[in-house]
């Protein structure tokens, strides 16, 4: 056992393997992830809805209340109001959508986080991790934020 441990550390090609993994290790360990975020401008109004209403109205886009949940703090506190355009084809990394899931009644304010052939992977900003059980496509896709609006 010691000598195959000793060759991990010594013996080509064992030991580039070995030192591969230790630097990948050391990366993911000091080296932090930092999401792509794509934030639409916030503006902070007397009237929060009549302003979204305004602005929809202007772009021919659609207005969400956002709920007070958490998912999306600190850009979402909750009682903002979110203008959206549906532009399904030019969702990027890091926006902030709109969609249907078949676990929640309520339409989801959440972050593109990565594509891949099933959809859009979605993730509140507060979580850590992905809602890798779900995609956001097409069909259950409602808008990309383009502006937010809240009270003062």
């Amino acid at each position: 056992m010691l000598a195959r441990l000793k060759a991990a550390f010594t013996a080509w090609p064992y030991c580039l393997a070995t030192y591969v993994a230790l630097i990948g290790a050391a990366w993911l360990l000091f080296v932090p992830y930092i999401p792509t975020k794509l934030d639409p401008p916030v503006h902070s109004v007397a009237n929060s809805q009549d302003a979204a209403i305004q602005e929809a109205a202007r772009i021919n886009g659609k207005i969400w209340s956002v709920m007070h949940t958490g998912s999306m703090k600190p850009l979402l506190e909750g009682g903002e109001h979110a203008v959206t355009v549906a532009k399904f084809d030019t969702v990027q990394r890091g926006q902030v959508l709109v969609y249907r899931a078949t676990y929640n009644a309520n339409p989801i304010i959440h972050r593109a986080v990565e594509q891949d052939k099933y959809g859009w992977l979605m993730a509140g900003d507060s979580s850590p991790r992905s809602e890798s059980w779900a995609r956001v496509t097409s069909e259950n896709y409602l808008g990309t934020v383009v502006a937010i609006y809240r009270n003062f």
